[in-house]
C-alpha cells in the first residue's frame, strides 16, 4: 500500500496544475491523510519549466533524460508550451501508445503526430542530415502503430534534439488535437 500512496502522490504532484482549484485543497489534505496513514513521505513538487530559461538536459543515459525532461517539459494535458517539449511528448506519447497500448488508440491523431516528429527535429538546429533521415523512416515505419525498437530510438534522437536547442521555440498551431 506504501508504494501504491507513493505512486499516488508523484501523479497528484504531476497533475497538480491541472487540478480545478476549487477542489485542490481538499485534495492536498486528502494526501496528507494518506502520507500520513501509510508513513510515506510526500511526494516532492513538482518543477515545471518556466518557458523562457535555457532548457538544460541532465548527464545520464537518453532514457534518464527523457524521463526528466517529460517531468520538466510536458504539461499533465495538452501539449507542451514548446517546440522542445512537445518533441519530447510527442516521442513519449508515440512509444508509449505503441510499446504499452499495443496501439489500441491509433487514429488520425498519432498519425498527424508521427509526421510533425521528423518535421519539428528539422527546426531551429537540425538533428544530422543522417538522423533527421533515420527520424523520418523510423517516423514512417510506425503507420498504423506498429513498431518495435523504433518508438525509442526516436525518443533518443528527441533528446538530441532538445541537446542542440536549448532556447525555447514557442509551439504554434500543430495538425493534431491531442
Amino acid at each position: 500500500m506504501a508504494r501504491s500512496v507513493e505512486r499516488i502522490g508523484k501523479n497528484f504532484e504531476f497533475y497538480r496544475a491541472d487540478f480545478n482549484k476549487d477542489y485542490l485543497e481538499e485534495n492536498e489534505a486528502g494526501m496528507a491523510k494518506l502520507y500520513e496513514l501509510f508513513h510515506v513521505a510526500p511526494a516532492a513538487k513538482r518543477q515545471v519549466y518556466d518557458g523562457v530559461s535555457p532548457i538544460t538536459v541532465p548527464e545520464g543515459s537518453w532514457d534518464k533524460q527523457h524521463d526528466t525532461l517529460w517531468q520538466l517539459l510536458v504539461p499533465g494535458s495538452g501539449q507542451a508550451q514548446t517546440v522542445q517539449g512537445e518533441v519530447i511528448r510527442l516521442s513519449g506519447k508515440l512509444a508509449r501508445e505503441i510499446m504499452d497500448n499495443g496501439s489500441i488508440n491509433w487514429n488520425d491523431d498519432f498519425r498527424r503526430m508521427q509526421t510533425a516528429l521528423p518535421e519539428y527535429f528539422g527546426m531551429g538546429n537540425p538533428l544530422a542530415s543522417d538522423e533527421l533521415e533515420e527520424a523520418g523512416r523510423l517516423a514512417g515505419l510506425l503507420r498504423g502503430g506498429n513498431g518495435d525498437d523504433e518508438p525509442e530510438r526516436l525518443m533518443e534522437l528527441a533528446v538530441h534534439w532538445v541537446q542542440a536547442n536549448p532556447n525555447p521555440m514557442t509551439l504554434g498551431e500543430t495538425a493534431y488535437k491531442n
